[in-house]
């Protein structure tokens, strides 16, 4: 069975751009694969606690030597890498805030990226472990950045990281404009943007 991993990052549970074009993909997905089973990651209803010294001490710790209090520190991102693995897409929808992710997305993207479990390092440098997935992105601008290009440090970031991940296969579709553009003209932008995936 496909499994897609759904990510949205945006804290609007209600009228977001990203998590309507994300809703859009999926949908046209779910046409194409009937028996596609869906896990939903919605980081607007999560606490993810930012990463501290007992967390980083946890990390490098053989799992077997690992105390029940250090366990307990990694569960959350245990889960989230479970997820990850699990997947054989992931479909990320995400609001650009002053010009990257947010914060709540940058917790989440420590949580998963570990040595060990999803990347390794060597002498050769960093191997992402996540491979043979696909990755979609579906973001959401309140501006028109085709003429600010150099302040757009969302789609670099993500493809950055997830690339280091191991994910190859990378899609990024973004809805801009949304705080100037009409219901109708977002709307239509949106399917358009959903249709080319």
């Amino acid at each position: 069975m496909n499994t897609l991993l759904r990510i949205d990052v945006s804290p609007r549970i209600t009228d977001s751009h990203s998590r309507d074009l994300a809703n859009k993909v999926e949908s046209k997905w779910k046409l194409a694969h009937t028996s596609m089973k869906t896990v939903l990651c919605d980081l607007a209803n999560i606490n993810i606690p930012h990463v501290n010294q007992e967390y980083i001490e946890a990390t490098f710790v053989p799992k077997s030597d690992r105390t029940a209090q250090m366990n307990s520190v990694l569960s959350l991102a245990d889960k989230f890498i479970a997820d990850i693995r699990s997947a054989d897409t992931v479909l990320i929808s995400v609001p650009m805030y002053n010009f990257t992710v947010p914060s709540v997305f940058k917790a989440y993207i420590d949580y998963i990226s570990r040595v060990g479990d999803t990347v390794l390092i060597d002498e050769s440098g960093i191997t992402g472990m996540l491979t043979g997935k696909k990755l979609v992105i579906a973001a959401a601008y309140g501006a028109d950045f085709s003429q600010m290009k150099s302040m757009d440090f969302l789609e670099p970031y993500i493809k950055n990281m997830f690339g280091m991940l191991g994910f190859t296969d990378i899609n990024y579709i973004a809805i801009e404009n949304t705080s100037m553009l009409s219901k109708e003209a977002l709307e239509e932008k949106k399917q358009t943007l959903a249709d080319s995936i």
